[in-house]
């Protein structure tokens, strides 16, 4: 008797939240065969997380998704700290867009997931299987064999190349495999309530900094918002979770005591990391990987950037781009990030709860006597204390001169810039997802020559902060920088280039008015992905 053949996809995903799905889109605009394998019967309906960033946003836009993101996103908020006496002791309004899009925004994660899944209908190589559960797996050094049972049916014998697990915090796949959660779990409870139709009209999110009762008021889209209070010693979560408990807390603070509440419920937070985030074929991504307090925004957008960083790079390996080592840089690259935003995620929870009045009092002085000085004003207000996306070590260049030691390993911003047939546009739409050539010029006289001998498969693009932008008779083009956000790249070299990677961030920088040097640095990168600089 003959056997089946078993179904075979390059890339297996175990989760179908914003990880997974972020994942699958970017896999599929790369035309990588990729299955999504989801235990539930469709994507939430509950909302979960709330704020998405300039980095999140950034990637729906490589996703292609990026309009239909926003269509369900609330735009630029930032949060105001209040007093006991209800004062306002510190503001964080960030204002730059230095990735294209406002840095704090306010979301529903049901309607994100549902962006993201309908997307995937784009995509003849993406299959998508609800109510489907991984129950078995392992692997070889050639693939990865998958059980998958859907519900009230025979298993299903599945491989993959590499399979991604985007399966939650408490995933079954790092248990499976043995890889400890290293961290804390806190005893704080919080209640969190969500609710419709808010009379609240204050754009802002409000941080209730009461020993009392450290609480926050955030706003949402499409007229929604959430209440997140701390409960107090002997308050029981059966207790807290009643209607009468959370329209009290509502009524004290704004307009809203008597709006729909859609959800009640007391959680507490955890601040872990994966002890390793690979083995062998299996990659662990978002919460799986890590665990993030709440106080930052950034559990969700931290499993986005994981996404990214790791989806281009499979894209890579399975294109036959590059090498398979290139993978080893995924979790070099995303474990100390991620790390940094936890660190920072505690330190604002330091900031929202207060551990007594004393303390309370002190920190609020501290931060009125900040006020005073502008650059310190200007560091908390336009949330300068969040830890940029900086790569020290991974699929990056040796930096040759001052200017790779500067901006090599960072993200590449994303200008609006002014195309040849006269449009504006993003910068991120004239790239591609793929690696690119960037080279800056004061007036684009040198930008022809220098990107010269770029290879076809590469974009190869020149930002001018003057004259005219253009199409060279090599390929390459020429746009205008329209807001002035590429003058302090320029770094006083006369042509400075970059070398760009598909997820935007610096592969390598250097000062060159010749191409061949960016050819030598662009070969050397791309046939040699080992030179990552890590240890072990």
């Amino acid at each position: 008797m003959t056997m089946a053949a078993r179904e075979h996809f390059q890339v297996a995903i175990c989760g179908a939240g914003p990880t997974g799905l972020m994942l699958a889109n970017l896999l599929g605009a790369a035309d990588v065969k990729t299955l999504v394998i989801e235990r539930n019967t469709s994507t939430v309906s509950e909302p979960r997380a709330v704020s998405i960033d300039d980095e999140s946003l950034r990637t729906a836009q490589a996703a292609g998704l990026a309009d239909e993101v926003i269509a369900n996103v609330m735009l630029d908020y930032g949060s105001h700290y209040f007093s006991t006496k209800g004062e306002v002791f510190a503001k964080v309004e960030p204002a730059t867009r230095e990735f294209g899009y406002p840095r704090r925004n306010a979301f529903r994660q049901p309607l994100l997931e549902a962006t993201l899944r309908a997307g995937l209908a784009r995509f003849d190589n993406v299959d998508v299987r609800f109510q489907h559960t991984l129950t078995e797996f392992t692997q070889n050094e050639d693939r990865v064999m998958l059980t998958v049972t859907p519900a009230r049916k025979k298993a299903l014998n599945i491989t993959c190349d590499y399979l991604a697990a985007c399966d939650g915090g408490r995933s079954s796949i790092r248990t499976k495999l043995g890889i400890g959660f290293s961290g804390s779990s806190f005893e704080q409870r919080w209640l969190i309530i969500d609710l419709n139709d808010t009379k609240d009209t204050f754009r802002h999110t409000r941080v209730f900094s009461n020993p009392d009762r450290p609480g926050i008021s955030l706003p949402g889209p499409h007229r929604t918002r959430r209440f997140e209070f701390m409960l107090r010693d002997g308050e029981t979560q059966e207790e807290a979770e009643t209607e009468q408990f959370s329209r009290a807390l509502m009524h004290a603070h704004g307009p809203d005591g008597n709006a729909e509440i859609i959800r009640r419920q007391v959680y507490t937070f955890h601040a872990r990391r994966a002890d390793r985030w690979r083995e062998g074929r299996i990659f662990l991504l978002g919460d799986a990987a890590h665990l993030t307090p709440p106080f930052a925004g950034q559990g969700m957008n931290s499993g986005i950037r994981d996404a990214h960083n790791l989806g281009w790079k499979l894209a890579a390996v399975l294109n036959k781009e590059l090498t398979p080592s290139v993978l080893e840089t995924y979790e070099h690259e995303r474990k100390p990030h991620a790390w940094a935003l936890i660190e920072l995620a505690l330190t604002i929870g330091r900031v929202m709860v207060p551990k007594s009045r004393m303390q309370a009092t002190l920190m609020q002085l501290f931060f009125k006597t900040l006020s005073v000085c502008p650059p310190a004003k200007r560091y908390v207000s336009e949330m300068r204390f969040k830890p940029k996306p900086y790569y020290r070590e991974g699929f990056i260049a040796e930096p040759i001169d001052a200017i790779g030691k500067t901006f090599t390993g960072r993200m590449f911003p994303q200008p609006k810039v002014q195309m040849p047939d006269g449009q504006d546009r993003l910068l991120d739409a004239t790239l591609g997802n793929r690696m690119a050539v960037i080279a800056l010029s004061r007036d684009g006289a040198n930008i022809s020559k220098t990107l010269n001998g770029v290879p076809e498969d590469i974009t190869a693009i020149g930002i001018t902060q003057s004259g005219s932008p253009q199409r060279h008779e090599n390929g390459s083009i020429s746009v205008l920088d329209t807001d002035g956000a590429m003058k302090a790249y320029l770094h006083n070299a006369e042509t400075p280039v970059f070398i760009v990677r598909p997820d935007r961030y610096i592969a390598d920088a250097f000062d060159t008015a010749n191409g061949t040097k960016i050819v030598t640095r662009l070969n050397a990168l791309l046939n040699d992905p080992e030179r990552s600089r890590h240890t072990q």
